[in-house]
């Protein structure tokens, strides 16, 4: 079931809704008065209105029957001012206990407001009260949620069983009763995680009053390494058009320096981005770095933020020009459109990542627009990673290929859990959740990492932070590092039979999980480390000409610590002794090269003296490829390995013909190209990158010499 209210600061606004402070009417007329027209007001007394008018004040909720400030409250509640709505009810609730419509308002209105601890007060008591008949059972499901929000996740399955067992008949409870299992299942993850004294991917610290404000800051991202772009609302001035509250001020992108310690002081962008009426945020670069995408909002009449995603370029003269709003292909009219992120689909293409609410009744997806070679983007398409709950604040990691985004439809730890995906064999594999620190028991959004700065971010309304109207109320940006420790595997690579250092060989490390080559070196002394990651399978390989290929496992799951490991690798001597038929050896070649490697005359010196030994042997050089490239291509390759082989045979003695060369291309390859799910296999393709030397015949002694 999508909810029915989103995060503010996914739709680009406040989650700490502005607290209204109208001076006191004292009668039914002047509130109507003072509510029936445009009207800007703040602190009591404050001139904020076009006229410079003093305003009036609400009435004192303690000088109003339990009725009137219901009353009233139930009206604020209407307007959207619900700071000052939970101000009148909690005046009826004090002049008129155990009432259930007035707590059940103060819940709903508590809950608004991301207050979970008041919230929860408020639905512990309606459910107390309703014990005995269960008829309010849907109070029972969001006293679980406010608990789950609180952390007490034991209560929470609890109240969530509950639930599920009274609701059971009620048919118009159906969609809300889906969602119990994940719920369910969110509070087992964190109550394990709770348990775990596992690894840490992360750090997360919330930043200083140079970034954060007492209202809402989102959206950061980290352009060029150095500077920070986020999104601020640093007032909770509001007005009132015809009877509706709304925003007096707006949400703004700001930037900040980064400096030896921190942060720079942040100050408004300059140029034509802040758009007079209307909010902006969620800045992202393309990458030239001159062209931000952002999102420009409005509230309509309805209450409804609506936001469109905006191009600006930049100026040295200018700054950010104003704005330009993306055509339709991005943009739903009528629908929010949000979140920009440039990155690559499971295509590998370039793409616009964003969030919409344009799927009527599926709440906010995210989608990808495809960016053309006309510079222009076509008609946008949901992801497959979309579930029946929402999905914002998409962020691409280009450095590892990573998409990141928030969601409340899988399993979470809080209410709205960051998680990771990526794109394999042209699918997006199943979401992670990052866990905490990342994620806590409330919202965690806007999660983005720079590869190259070694930093990311998160927006997060967590305990802790600087709000002003309770402890979940606000979202604030933290600071997100790796929690880095380190591993490593070091030895030398030895003779098998002597323990003396075998020179230059060559050892490789690779990706077990992914089939991929880490790294690769000559180890020129002997000597071989390597610098490992953590929950990673390792196989490490080692080859030299004359020796058989040896091989060695490693694996770092599960390590919590600094540690290194000390192995040696030992090669075993190949006999040196051949006939008809034998290989006598065996050179491998870097990808796409047909220059000798460092290693290739030992092997080549080898081949030599058991054809100086033999002088009536005749020696086939046959070259092979990888699959890399046309076939075509591969057969000249490998004629090009075959003469460069050639040539320093022919340079030490041996007479050119005794020898026979052989182009294979990419016809016989001694290891698998791909796996068996069709996974490029780098392991398998440097096997193939060779040219054998087999003994195929002898002279025949009726055939003369060539002359020299």
């Amino acid at each position: 079931m999508k909810s029915n209210i989103l995060p503010i600061a996914i739709l680009l606004a406040v989650f700490c809704f502005a607290e209204v402070n109208i001076a006191k009417a004292q009668t039914k007329e002047e509130i109507e008065e003072l509510t029936s027209k445009d009207t800007y007001y703040g602190k009591p007394g404050k001139k904020v209105n076009s006229d410079g008018i003093k305003l009036k004040e609400l009435p004192d909720p303690q000088k109003l029957s339990w009725k009137k400030a219901m009353k009233l409250g139930d009206k604020l509640s209407a307007y959207g001012s619900t700071y000052n709505a939970i101000k009148y009810y909690e005046a009826a609730a004090a002049k008129k206990e155990g009432n259930e419509k007035i707590y059940q308002s103060l819940a709903d209105n508590y809950f608004l407001v991301r207050d979970y601890n008041h919230a929860n007060k408020y639905y512990k008591l309606l459910v107390d009260m309703d014990k005995d008949k269960h008829k309010n059972v849907y109070s029972l499901y969001q006293l679980a949620l406010t608990q789950k929000y609180l952390g007490n996740y034991e209560d929470a399955k609890a109240s969530f069983a509950k639930f599920s067992n009274y609701s059971k008949d009620v048919k118009e409870l159906d969609a809300v009763r889906s969602t119990v299992s994940r719920e369910v299942e969110g509070c087992d993850l964190a109550l394990q995680l709770q348990s775990s004294n596992g690894f840490k991917n992360y750090t997360v610290n919330l930043l200083d009053t140079n970034i954060n404000q007492q209202f809402t800051d989102y959206a950061p991202f980290l352009k060029d390494g150095k500077t920070l772009y986020f999104g601020s609302w640093t007032s909770d001035d509001v007005t009132l058009s015809g009877k509706v509250e709304k925003y007096a001020t707006y949400s703004r992108i700001y930037s900040a320096n980064k400096n030896a310690t921190g942060w720079d002081k942040a100050k408004m962008i300059e140029g034509g981005v802040n758009a007079i009426d209307f909010h902006t945020g969620n800045a992202t670069f393309a990458p030239d770095n001159q062209t931000m995408y952002y999102t420009q909002c409005y509230q309509d009449d309805e209450q409804r933020m609506l936001c469109n995603i905006y191009r600006s370029t930049y100026t040295d003269k200018l700054g950010w020009g104003q704005g330009e709003k993306l055509d339709n292909n991005v943009n739903a009219p009528g629908f929010t459109t949000t979140h920009p992120s440039f990155g690559k689909d499971k295509f590998d293409n370039v793409v616009l990542f964003f969030a919409s609410d344009r799927n009527k009744d599926k709440g906010m997806d995210i989608f990808a627009a495809k960016l053309n070679a006309k510079g222009s983007f076509e008609p946008a398409k949901a992801l497959t990673i979309n579930t029946t709950g929402d999905e914002a604040t998409p962020f691409y990691d280009v450095f590892n290929n990573v998409l990141y985004y928030s969601s409340n439809g899988l399993p979470g730890i809080g209410g709205y859990d960051v998680f990771s995906t990526k794109a394999v064999n042209n699918e997006w594999v199943t979401p992670v959740n990052l866990g905490t620190p990342v994620n806590s028991s409330v919202d965690d959004m806007y999660f983005n990492w720079n590869d190259k700065a070694g930093i990311g971010f998160v927006v997060s309304n967590r305990a802790g932070g600087y709000g002003l109207k309770s402890e979940t109320c606000c979202d604030d940006i933290y600071g997100v590092g790796l929690h880095k420790i380190n591993l490593t595997v070091k030895g030398s690579v030895v003779n098998a039979e002597t323990n003396q250092p075998v020179i230059n060989s060559m050892v490789t490390l690779y990706d077990v999980k992914e089939e991929k080559e880490v790294k690769s070196f000559y180890a020129a002394d002997g000597s071989y480390s390597f610098n490992l990651d953590r929950e990673k399978e390792y196989r490490i390989t080692a080859r030299k000409a004359d020796y058989e290929e040896a091989v060695q496992t490693l694996n770092t799951i599960g390590k919590t610590a600094d540690e290194i490991w000390s192995q040696n690798i030992s090669l075993k001597p190949l006999a040196p002794a051949a006939k008809i038929g034998d290989k006598i050896g065996i050179v491998y070649w870097d990808y796409n090269k047909d220059q000798l490697t460092p290693d290739a005359p030992d092997t080549l010196n080898q081949v030599i003296k058991i054809m100086l030994a033999n002088p009536k042997y005749v020696l086939e050089v046959g070259s092979h490829t990888d699959s890399k490239g046309s076939a075509e291509y591969n057969l000249k390759l490998s004629q090009r390995r075959s003469d460069a082989v050639l040539r320093y045979l022919t340079s030490k003695d041996v007479d050119a013909y005794r020898m026979r060369s052989k182009a294979y291309g990419e016809s016989e390859p001694a290891a698998a190209n791909v796996d068996a799910q069709g996974n490029d296999n780098p392991y398998g393709r440097a096997k193939n990158r060779r040219t054998e030397f087999k003994v195929i015949s002898t002279i025949d002694e009726a055939v003369p010499e060539p002359k020299k």
